[in-house]
C-alpha cells in the first residue's frame, strides 16, 4: 500500500508543477486558441456565404415567378388576338371570365409593386369596362343572336383590344423586371 501512496504523491507533485506554470505559457493553450479563432473565422465566412446563397436563391425564385407570369400573360394575349367576328355571347362571356381570372391571379402578387401598380390598375379597369360592355350585348333571346351575327364582336372588340394592350404593357414591364433584377440603377 505504501508504493501506491508514493505514486499518488508523485502525481500530485506533477499536477502542482503544471498548475504553477501560467496557462498562456503552455504550447497547447496557443494551439487551442488558434483552432478556436480559426473556427470562429470559418463560421463567420460560412454564415456570410449562406446569406449570399439565400439572397441568390430568392432572386432566382423571383425571376422564375416573373417569367411564369410573363408566359401566362402572353397566353392571355394570344387568346385575345384570336377573337373571331362570329363569336357568340356565351363564348365572349366565357372568354372574358377566363381572361379576367388568369390576369387577376397572375398580377395579384405584384399589386403593391410601385413599378407595376399603374399598369395593373389599368388592366383591371379594362377588365371591368369589358364586363360592363359584354352585359350591353347580351341577347334578350339567344335563339335570335344569329340575326345580328357580329353584334357581340363589335360590342366587345374595343374593350378586348384595350385589355390586350394593357396585358402587352404588363408583359413588357415583367420582362424588364426580369432583365433588371438586382440592378438598382437599371432604367434610371
Amino acid at each position: 500500500m505504501q508504493p501506491d501512496l508514493q505514486v499518488l504523491q508523485s502525481d500530485v507533485d506533477q499536477i502542482l508543477r503544471l498548475v504553477q506554470v501560467p496557462f498562456w505559457r503552455q504550447f497547447d493553450f496557443w494551439i487551442g486558441i488558434t483552432i478556436g479563432i480559426g473556427g470562429l473565422i470559418f463560421s463567420i465566412l460560412a454564415f456570410l456565404e449562406a446569406r449570399k446563397a439565400k439572397r441568390a436563391a430568392t432572386e432566382a425564385g423571383r425571376t422564375v415567378k416573373l417569367q411564369t407570369v410573363t408566359i401566362e400573360l402572353t397566353e392571355v394575349s394570344q387568346k385575345l388576338d384570336r377573337i373571331q367576328p362570329e363569336i357568340h355571347f356565351n363564348e365572349a362571356r366565357d372568354l372574358l371570365a377566363e381572361i379576367s381570372r388568369r390576369v387577376r391571379r397572375a398580377v395579384s402578387p405584384f399589386a403593391h409593386d410601385s413599378g407595376l401598380s399603374d399598369a395593373i390598375t389599368a388592366v383591371l379597369a379594362a377588365l371591368a369596362t369589358a364586363q360592363s360592355s359584354i352585359r350591353k350585348v347580351r341577347p334578350s333571346d339567344p335563339t335570335k343572336e344569329v340575326e345580328a351575327p357580329y353584334t357581340v364582336y363589335y360590342g366587345i372588340e374595343g374593350d378586348f383590344a384595350v385589355i390586350n394592350n394593357c396585358v402587352a404593357d404588363l408583359i413588357g414591364l415583367f420582362e424588364k423586371k426580369t432583365l433588371d433584377f438586382g440592378d438598382d440603377d437599371a432604367g434610371s
